[in-house]
């Protein structure tokens, strides 16, 4: 159930859920420890579009995770 009102657009847990590949629960409890930031509406949690884009662009990316192997780029001779 998306909230839209001109120019803002709010989406419920369930919506960030499928948006995000994960499960209702997984994302209910990173709302719940701060990780997606949302607003709770009666007994619904819903999330702006620019804090689904926030917490999507605080994840970190295979690219960075290659840079921290020992190895990343050297060529071993044995």
């Amino acid at each position: 159930m998306m909230i839209e009102v001109d120019d803002f657009k709010a989406f419920d847990a369930h919506e960030v859920a499928g948006m995000l590949c994960l499960k209702y629960r997984t994302v209910t409890r990173y709302i719940q420890a701060g990780k997606i930031r949302a607003r709770k509406i009666g007994k619904k949690y819903f999330v702006t579009e620019q804090d689904v884009k926030a917490f999507i662009l605080a994840q970190k990316t295979n690219v960075e995770s290659a840079e921290t192997d020992l190895y990343s780029g050297a060529i071993r001779e044995d």
